[in-house]
């Protein structure tokens, strides 16, 4: 592999990186937000805001099998839809149940690579 192509894959894993940890920031967000009965001024504007953010990023889930060896885009996708559907509250939590914990694996791998 050349030079070129390592550093464009590891802009693209730090890219994809970047989105997963903002995600995991602003998904509980938005469910916190989605589960209450009577949100705020400052709620609703906060929601609008990640609603961007979401709908505002295009991503190909196929990535992070790729680079991470994770299906963690898959279930980024999941929980976002599942919380902003009129769903049943039990699939809105397993499906951020299910990204929290792959994030925390991925994390920690993170952590072990960066620590090598």
């Amino acid at each position: 592999m050349k030079v070129k192509n390592i550093q464009e894959m590891n802009e693209a894993v730090f890219i994809l990186r970047h989105f997963i940890d903002l995600s995991a920031r602003l998904l509980p967000l938005l469910y916190k937000i989605d589960q209450k009965i009577t949100p705020t001024i400052d709620d609703l504007r906060d929601k609008e805001k990640i609603l961007t953010v979401f709908q505002n990023y295009n991503f190909e889930t196929k990535t992070s099998k790729v680079l991470l060896e994770s299906t963690i885009l898959d279930l980024i996708r999941e929980c976002y839809l599942n919380i902003i559907k009129e769903d049943i509250l039990i699939n809105k939590q397993v499906s951020l149940t299910q990204f929290l914990t792959e994030y925390n694996r991925l994390k920690n791998n993170w952590r072990i690579v960066e620590n090598n």
